[in-house]
């Protein structure tokens, strides 16, 4: 994954027009107030980064876990009166699969 970032100047952690206004200010006390510039900044996410945010989004919407519901499955297996549906199970891998193709 990775996220690009544009912005101007040569040095993305000090851009030009910060180093020029800075500039004059050591030493100087007869200097003139820095006018704001026009915001030129921008983000632009890649595919990964999209994506990353659908599955967060997709993983919060997900319900928390049922404990009753595992401690029932857990006696089930303990006294081997759990009896696996193969159909069921085979049906779930298959849509899991299908969800996770791309579109």
């Amino acid at each position: 994954m990775s996220i690009k970032i544009d912005l101007p100047g040569s040095n993305p952690l000090r851009p030009a027009a910060v180093a020029k206004s800075s500039a004059g200010l050591a030493g100087s006390s007869g200097s003139q107030p820095v006018s704001a510039t026009a915001a030129s900044d921008r983000l632009r996410l890649t595919g990964d980064a999209v994506q990353r945010q659908q599955i967060d989004q997709a993983l919060a919407a997900i319900p928390e876990v049922d404990g009753g519901r595992v401690e029932r499955l857990k006696a089930a297996l303990a006294d081997g009166s759990y009896t696996p549906n193969p159909a069921s199970i085979a049906a779930k891998f298959a849509r899991f699969e299908w969800d996770l193709a791309p579109a």
